[in-house]
């Protein structure tokens, strides 16, 4: 395959990972992705064989949606999400100053739509430190940014006392810095 084709396959999965809950026929994913409606078909043809996508009809209109359902796109979509993570840069410049970071919630599920936020969990000693490296580089997410940063001390109390949370951190947390934070 060509160069240019693949970045046309991204480019119309992209619009499916950015709009997993929207439902959108086959003029107007032609018409928004600036595509020929022999493109667009083609693609929609491949994501429905691989899954990625539904197909539902109502009257004479085939609609297509994301599928949420499938395994393997929502870990497409993690891919895209955990890009946008490193390309931000906030993973370098956190790397010396925290035991554990990780994303949790919607987008580390892929479950999530543009009006999603990004949910860190952070251990780290030096919460100022951490809450400042943040904010330089809140506006590069351009989505909403909810930080739970903890000591290791205050984490270990976090999983005594609030265990729901610290067992979803655990069990579906994605680790982007050292461990997940398992507290024997």
């Amino acid at each position: 395959m060509k160069k240019g084709y693949n970045l046309l396959i991204l480019k119309a999965l992209g619009f499916f990972i950015d709009n997993p809950y929207e439902k959108i026929h086959l003029r107007e994913f032609s018409r928004k992705l600036k595509i020929s409606l022999n493109s667009a078909q083609r693609f929609l043809n491949l994501f429905l064989e691989k899954e990625f996508i539904q197909e539902k009809r109502e009257a004479n209109l085939r609609h297509f949606q994301a599928n949420l359902s499938s395994f393997v796109f929502r870990n497409i979509k993690l891919t895209f999400s955990l890009d946008k993570i490193k390309s931000a840069g906030i993973i370098n410049n956190l790397k010396e100053k925290v035991f554990s970071f990780v994303l949790f919630g919607s987008v580390a599920e892929g479950k999530d739509d543009l009006n999603s936020d990004y949910d860190f969990l952070i251990i780290g000693k030096n919460k100022s430190e951490i809450k400042k490296i943040f904010s330089e580089f809140e506006n590069k997410f351009h989505k909403e940014i909810n930080l739970h940063i903890f000591t290791l001390e205050e984490w270990k109390e976090q999983a005594k006392t609030n265990k729901a949370f610290y067992q979803d951190i655990i069990a579906k947390g994605v680790c982007l810095i050292g461990e997940k934070p398992i507290i024997n």
